[in-house]
């Protein structure tokens, strides 16, 4: 029985950059970002964690509207305006960081013909969690961790906490699977690692190691938003996610 959880928005750029245009549907612009927070404001949304949940469970009990926001990939120019406009309206979020890439920069999409972007190193994310945002993993090397032996998959989910608990001195309680592809036997062998929750994007069954995101993206107005937000959205996910591709 999965915990009732908040709804959980996936992003990953916040970039004006013309350069970054072959990221998307993966960048947004400044002005998308701004009117999917001012959204969230004018509708009453609490912004949490996935550590709040963990830490404080009966922060679920609370009337007010709640959601995840989760940013994958961690980078670097997101502190030129994403976590500045996040910290001005008191606002938490998600950071997943592959730990192998700290400081360096996105290979997979570069392999793809995409924009090369320059991600956190280990100072940035220690900065993350002094505002008070959480870190969270994204495997050590960004693969397909359904495509991987098990073996890989129990190092790759194993390695990436230890090191971000290594640099940020916080505990690592959530992951977010790369190209949300999910590996088999992933209940097993991310509860064995220590996290309680892992985010997926698309998954037939939905539990606390395979919730499914929303992607935020240009194309969003204030009527899709209501729709991604409301509880009818997670029913017709429930029906229509076993029928994506993973």
């Amino acid at each position: 029985m999965t915990k009732r959880i908040p709804p959980v928005v996936m992003l990953h750029h916040v970039s004006d950059d013309p350069s970054h245009e072959s990221l998307k549907p993966y960048s947004i612009s400044h002005q998308s970002f701004l009117q999917l927070l001012d959204y969230l404001e004018e509708h009453s949304y609490q912004t949490v964690t996935f550590a709040d949940l963990v830490h404080n469970s009966s922060i679920l009990m609370l009337k007010q509207k709640k959601v995840i926001l989760s940013f994958d990939d961690c980078p670097k120019h997101l502190f030129a305006f994403a976590l500045p406009e996040l910290q001005k309206r008191k606002m938490k979020a998600v950071f997943y960081m592959p730990t192998a890439h700290i400081g360096g920069y996105n290979e997979w999409d570069a392999a793809e013909g995409r924009e090369q972007v320059a991600l956190m190193n280990e100072t940035d994310l220690k900065e993350l969690c002094r505002i008070g945002m959480e870190v969270g993993a994204h495997s050590h090397h960004h693969i397909r961790l359904k495509e991987a032996d098990v073996s890989i998959v129990q190092n790759e989910v194993a390695t990436s906490k230890k090191i971000l608990e290594e640099i940020t001195g916080e505990t690592v309680c959530s992951f977010a699977y790369p190209f949300g592809s999910v590996p088999a036997g992933y209940q097993q062998i991310l509860s064995s690692a220590g996290y309680s929750y892992a985010s997926s994007i698309y998954h037939p069954f939905e539990n606390e190691f395979a919730l499914r995101r929303f992607i935020y993206h240009d194309g969003d107005t204030s009527e899709t938003l209501y729709r991604k937000l409301s509880f009818f959205y997670k029913y017709f996910r429930k029906l229509t996610d076993p029928f994506k591709t993973y």
